[in-house]
């Protein structure tokens, strides 16, 4: 957690350093020398400034055109449109995560696993409104901040509980993860086969 998530939001641009965080024994990204190089110039020419620090997906409305929704999804095509062989979706939302932490889930095997049937019902009730998102067959983002605006309470109120559990770093995580990634250790402890977790696709 230290080395990963207390890390999140401190990077002005993906550099060496943050690529190192997302690797083992912290975050076990498999992000090879090449493809981490790939990422660190690709970054350069994000549209960064579109997106503040900031930024919470539970604002990110897709049904609000040009929003907070539309600027994130382009940024991501920024790195998935051109992303060369074995750079997947679990790569480049560690990256995104420690770039903008309160808006890019951590998209791995496990938090697709279980959001797959909400993100598919997303994906049908947002393109009944939003025609132009009629594409997707899954919108994983949507399914993820519907969550996050339902358990808003519950995240509160675990905030102020940690502290008092005693446990080591509970007070920091308290202060300093997002409520998106506080939902995502929660969603990966949920997740059916989590115990096996390794390579690109653990979240821990």
């Amino acid at each position: 957690m230290t080395h990963y998530d207390f890390r999140a939001g401190t990077f002005d641009q993906i550099d060496p350093d943050l690529i190192r965080a997302t690797r083992s024994p912290w975050m076990g990204s498999r992000i090879s020398a090449k493809e981490g190089a790939w990422l660190i110039d690709r970054g350069t020419t994000a549209p960064w400034a579109a997106i503040p620090l900031d930024a919470q997906l539970k604002d990110a409305d897709p049904l609000v055109m040009d929003g907070l929704y539309d600027r994130a999804a382009a940024l991501w095509e920024h790195f998935w449109d051109a992303r060369p062989a074995n750079v997947s979706t679990a790569k480049i939302s560690k990256v995104l995560y420690l770039m903008r932490p309160g808006l890019f889930p951590i998209l791995d095997r496990y938090l697709t696993r279980f959001y797959r049937t909400a993100a598919r019902a997303a994906a049908i009730n947002v393109a009944q409104k939003r025609p132009s998102l009629a594409r997707f067959r899954t919108l994983y983002w949507e399914a993820v901040r519907r969550d996050i605006v339902a358990s808003e309470v519950a995240l509160q109120a675990l905030r102020r509980v940690l502290p008092a559990t005693g446990a080591p770093l509970a007070e920091q995580a308290a202060e300093r993860l997002s409520d998106l990634r506080f939902l995502d250790m929660l969603a990966f402890a949920a997740s059916p086969g989590q115990e096996q977790a390794d390579g690109d696709d653990g979240s821990g």
